[in-house]
């Protein structure tokens, strides 16, 4: 499948993220049309995951996959120049790192990793 760009799509809501499946996360952007006005930047910034596709009729991004959105990222909207895009706050974020121990997970990784490295040398 591709995108109206001509990029093949993929559905990433059967992945993991740190171990929990990705469609339990329900992290990704809210366009609000009544703000939209058209100019593609998130359809086309987009380009790894391909959350959005684009609705030629009504000339506008529609989030056609939102699980393939990658947690924590707010690129589209932090480029959306006016503003109208969302996502969900900070504290929805915090509270997975909390629930899934994630900081415990990332420092047993890391360790792993300068070990590996250590043993290499």
């Amino acid at each position: 499948m591709k995108d109206l760009l001509g990029r093949e799509v993929k559905d990433l809501s059967n992945e993991l993220w740190w171990g929990v499946p990705r469609s339990q996360i329900e992290w990704y952007p809210t366009v609000d049309y009544s703000k939209c006005v058209g100019c593609g930047i998130c359809f086309i910034t987009c380009a790894g995951k391909k959350v959005f596709d684009w609705d030629v009729e009504k000339n506008r991004p529609v989030v056609a996959r939102p699980y393939n959105c990658m947690v924590g990222c707010t690129t589209c909207a932090t480029l959306c120049p006016v503003g109208a895009i969302s996502f969900p706050s900070k504290d929805f974020i915090k509270k997975l790192v909390k629930e899934n121990k994630l900081i415990q997970k990332a420092k047993e990784i890391i360790e792993e990793a300068v070990k590996k490295q250590k043993e290499g040398e």
